[in-house]
């Protein structure tokens, strides 16, 4: 607070060091004006004196400085809350969407986790199955050495391609 008046005042004496009494910034509304009272501000349109004796007119509100500074500090304030206000909110919905995506991240790992454990399970009873129907096989068929040599690496070359299909797969680096 003590920031924003020491700020807004430093700018109002260097404004008045430069300007002239009764010199005024028409586009803005503000004129500054050397009075009775000290330097004052004209918060309004400044209509000029037409004699150096004669006083000029506001037609709006005279402030002196203090009394402006008082006001600048207020809406500042007031702008610095509404800003604190938009700031909290944004801040609050950024923890709600960081908190869905880490739940969606969540689901993620525990979907590939189930997928991994539902393709190691699927490759064990698929090598189960091919393994009991090789030894189930009828022994006037494993007869001769050369088939029967011939089905066992049959048998390890399914194995083996079961294997590789089915499986683990690394899990995806954490971050």
């Amino acid at each position: 607070m003590k920031i924003v008046l020491y700020t807004t005042a430093l700018c109002l004496i260097s404004l008045l060091a430069g300007i002239s009494p009764a010199q005024g910034q028409a586009g803005e509304g503000y004129t500054f004006i050397t009075g009775e009272r000290g330097p004052q501000i004209c918060v309004g349109r400044w209509i000029p004196p037409r004699d150096v004796a004669l006083p000029g007119v506001c037609e709006g509100q005279i402030f002196g400085l203090s009394q402006l500074s008082a006001i600048s500090g207020k809406q500042t304030v007031d702008r610095l809350d509404q800003l604190f206000e938009v700031l909290t909110s944004i801040d609050q919905r950024l923890a709600v969407g960081n908190d869905q995506m880490n739940l969606l991240l969540q689901a993620t790992e525990n979907t590939q986790s189930l997928l991994v454990q539902q393709g190691r399970q699927a490759g064990e009873v698929l090598q189960d199955a091919i393994t009991r129907r090789f030894d189930d096989l009828p022994t006037e068929i494993l007869a001769n050495d050369l088939f029967k040599d011939e089905l066992a690496r049959l048998k390890e070359d399914i194995l083996e391609e079961v294997e590789k299909r089915y499986s683990p797969k690394p899990a995806p680096p954490q971050k």
